[in-house]
C-alpha cells in the first residue's frame, strides 16, 4: 500500500486517526497510548503498521525534546491529519448544509482518478457477488456505482452514508443530450462545457455539472468536431457503474 489515504478507510480507521491526533498533542507514544486507552505495545504496533503501509512515515522519533526526545508527526502525517479534519468538518455540517459536500471534492486526495464527486448513498441492491449503489450527488444528480459485496461490507456502505465517487477522466465519454438519451449506460451526468484544452490527438474537457460540481473527460478531437462540441455547449457525461470507485471518509 503506497497511498496513505488507504490507512483511513475500513475498520480501525477511527482509532488510527485518534492515535495520530494524540501524538500531535502529547509528543509521546506512551502519553498518546494512555489518551487512546491502548497499551504502549498496541500503540507502537499501530504506528509501525502505518509507517510501513504508507509511502513515507507518518510518525517519527524526535530528538532534543522534553526528556531528550519524543515522538512527532512527520510533515506528511500533519498534512493528512489536517486534510482529514477539514473533511470531518464538511461532513458534520453536511446534513444542515448539503452544499458543504462540495468541499470534499477539493481535498488533496492523492489518487490517479481526476474526478472526485461527493454524494450520499440512497439505495443499495445486493447481489451474490456485486452490490449496485445509488448515490445522490451534491447538485442533486444521481450516480450509480457497482462494487463487490466484500468491498461494500468492508467499507460499511449503507443508505445515508456519505461517499466520494472516483472516476478516471479516460473512463468518461461525452455526447449531446439528445444522443445520450438513446444510449444504454448507467450514468448520465448533465452539464455544459466550461473549458476545452486541445491536444494533438485528444482534448481535456471540463464539464460544469448542473446543480454544481465539475467533471473532467478526455475526448478525441475527431469526436468533439463531429459532435460540434465547444465551450458553452450542453453535454452529457457517460460512464459505466463498474468504472466508479467508491471511497469513504470515516
Amino acid at each position: 500500500m503506497n497511498d496513505p489515504w488507504q490507512l483511513f478507510a475500513g475498520r480501525g480507521a477511527s482509532q488510527r486517526l485518534q492515535l495520530l491526533r494524540a501524538i500531535a498533542q502529547h509528543g509521546s507514544i506512551s502519553a498518546a497510548a494512555r489518551a487512546c486507552k491502548l497499551s504502549y505495545k498496541a500503540a507502537w504496533q499501530q504506528i509501525d503498521n502505518m509507517n510501513q503501509q504508507s509511502a513515507a512515515p507518518l510518525v517519527a522519533r524526535a530528538t532534543g525534546g522534553r526528556g531528550g526526545g519524543g515522538t512527532r508527526l512527520t510533515e506528511l502525517g500533519e498534512q493528512l491529519l489536517h486534510a482529514w479534519d477539514n473533511a470531518g468538518s464538511a461532513l458534520q455540517s453536511a446534513d444542515a448544509q448539503p452544499a458543504a459536500l462540495t468541499e470534499l471534492s477539493r481535498l488533496p486526495l492523492r489518487t490517479s482518478a481526476r474526478n472526485q464527486l461527493a454524494g450520499t448513498i440512497t439505495h443499495i441492491e445486493h447481489g451474490a457477488v456485486n452490490d449496485t449503489l445509488q448515490l445522490r450527488l451534491t447538485g442533486g444528480q444521481p450516480l450509480t456505482a457497482q462494487v463487490t459485496r466484500n468491498s461494500s461490507t468492508e467499507l460499511g456502505l449503507v443508505p445515508g452514508k456519505l461517499a466520494v465517487a472516483l472516476i478516471k477522466a479516460s473512463w468518461v465519454a461525452l455526447a449531446t443530450p439528445d444522443a445520450a438519451s438513446r444510449i444504454a449506460i448507467a450514468n448520465r451526468l448533465e452539464g455544459s462545457i466550461s473549458r476545452l484544452t486541445p491536444g494533438a490527438v485528444n482534448s481535456e474537457v471540463l464539464v460544469q455539472l448542473h446543480g454544481g460540481g465539475m467533471l473532467c473527460a478526455i475526448a478525441d478531437n475527431d469526436s468533439l468536431a463531429s459532435l460540434q462540441l465547444q465551450t458553452g455547449s450542453a453535454v452529457t457525461a457517460l460512464f459505466s457503474a463498474q468504472n466508479v470507485i467508491l471511497g469513504i471518509l470515516d
